[in-house]
């Protein structure tokens, strides 16, 4: 059995309304090859600009539960107000590792903790410590670099002619 009455009517025919609106709106959002811009312009047209409320809760957008498949826009969308501060991937922080590697930084013993803030400072970028490790370890493999405990008995990098 069903909802009977004047307001389950009026749902039905307000839900209809609103599937042929949301099919419609789908098909130009699906167009754009950006999910940031797709996003973007799915907020325009449910009125989330300057802050004004929009639909799917009385929050708007910022109070809806994305369902499976779209954690990750969620997650990957930029937040107003938010920066980001750490890269997206280890391949920056292998290139800024080699930079390091041609100057005379590992001259003296490093430790990864040296090694991000240098990068924050000469790059202008934070890395995660983690996507140092890697590298490190195979370089210290390969005789690119020695690794050694210091006092404290965290590992330390230093070029080979300067151990």
């Amino acid at each position: 059995m069903g909802v009977r009455g004047a307001g389950a009517d009026f749902m039905i025919k307000d839900f209809d309304k609103l599937k042929q609106q949301l099919t419609e709106l789908s098909e130009a959002v699906n167009k754009f090859e950006s999910e940031a811009v797709q996003l973007r312009v799915v907020e325009l047209v449910l009125g989330q600009r300057e802050g004004q409320a929009g639909g799917f809760a009385e929050g708007g957008i910022n109070e809806f539960i994305a369902g499976p498949g779209m954690m990750h826009v969620v997650r990957n969308t930029p937040r107003p107000g938010r920066r980001k501060t750490t890269t997206d991937s280890a391949k920056g922080a292998v290139a800024a590792l080699n930079e390091l590697l041609e100057s005379d930084f590992f001259d003296e013993p490093r430790t990864i903790g040296d090694i991000v803030a240098r990068c924050q400072e000469a790059f202008g970028m934070r890395y995660k410590s983690n996507a140092f490790s890697g590298p490190l370890s195979r370089h210290a493999r390969t005789g690119v670099l020695n690794r050694e405990k210091n006092a404290d008995g965290k590992f330390v990098y230093v070029k080979p002619e300067a151990a």
